[in-house]
């Protein structure tokens, strides 16, 4: 497709508030509920040192002990 060719895109329908993702239902939220959520979540991880250290974890960036993980030392 050249760069002066124009692509019609159609716009999602509002009706469509969640979509299937492999056997789950995923609800499509806007830029700001996005937002939101993600605010929360940091909240809820953040409320006990267990829970932020689980999270750490989670995400590789310590190990087991609770030291860093090896990619993030010095």
């Amino acid at each position: 497709m050249s760069t002066t060719e124009q692509t019609k895109v159609k716009p999602r329908r509002a009706a469509i508030a969640a979509s299937p993702l492999r056997g789950r239902t995923v609800r499509l939220m806007t830029t700001d509920e996005q937002l939101a959520d993600m605010e929360a979540h940091g909240r809820e991880v953040r409320k006990t040192k267990a829970s932020a250290l689980a999270f750490l974890q989670r995400a590789g960036i310590v190990n087991d002990k609770g030291e860093l993980a090896e990619p993030y030392r010095a």
